[in-house]
């Protein structure tokens, strides 16, 4: 038995050092350093500042420690997920996902596209192309209430031109040329019964300008500007 126990370990051993030895030796040739990058994903970030991000070496191999490429695009404003895949013989395939862009604010020069938490992303809408509602000044309380919305209506979310805070210091909604008023802090429960109100306005044919749900329970449907 001990006799026949031999050659398997070696054939063991044989299999186990060529998955360790590979990879290292793989890394040394020539002909798997990598000659282009594929970015999946990038819709908003610039591809030219996430590739000088990822400070690919001049002989860097398609072998090479993706972990390390991960970590830099992590580091990368704007990016939340990221991993990479190799396509051999000598690209690499960057795939990430982007934070998404909640609202605009104006800024020094011109808008800047912001989280959900308020903070500015580099996303450049003149570039992009970034359609989103606008808000007054990067105020977290006013980028929440259109996180509120485009949970409880998407296309209602992309209705919306301007959000700002009122004389008050609640929360006006503009749509167009009409207003629509909340306390601060509005809820799902809050846009519905909104919608609701404005979908049986339209139905029946009733003028409004306004929409005041600041009332617990009831929704005050106005004539006149705000």
């Amino acid at each position: 038995m001990k006799r026949r126990a031999v050659p398997v370990l070696a054939g063991v051993g044989v299999v186990f050092l060529t998955f360790v030895v590979t990879p290292h030796v793989l890394r040394r040739l020539a002909f798997f350093e990598v000659r282009q990058v594929e970015l999946v994903g990038v819709r908003y970030l610039s591809p030219h500042a996430l590739v000088r991000a990822l400070e690919l070496r001049s002989d860097q191999n398609v072998f090479d420690d993706r972990n390390v490429l991960v970590e830099r695009a992590l580091g990368v404003r704007g990016i939340i997920g990221a991993r990479i895949e190799r396509r051999l013989p000598g690209t690499l395939r960057v795939i990430v996902t982007e934070q998404v862009a909640m609202a605009m604010a104006p800024g020094p020069q011109g808008f800047v596209a912001l989280d959900a938490r308020g903070q500015p992303l580099p996303y450049d809408p003149a570039v992009t192309g970034l359609d989103l509602p606008i808000v007054a000044r990067p105020d977290t309380l006013l980028v929440e209430v259109l996180g509120v919305i485009r949970i409880a209506n998407l296309d209602l979310f992309h209705e919306v031109d301007w959000v700002d805070f009122t004389g008050a210091g609640d929360i006006g909604v503009y749509i167009g040329e009409r207003r629509w008023l909340f306390a601060p802090a509005p809820s799902v429960r809050d846009i519905d019964a909104v919608l609701a109100v404005r979908q049986e306005l339209e139905r029946s044919g009733a003028a409004y300008d306004e929409l005041d749900a600041r009332y617990r329970g009831w929704i005050v449907a106005r004539r006149g500007g705000p």
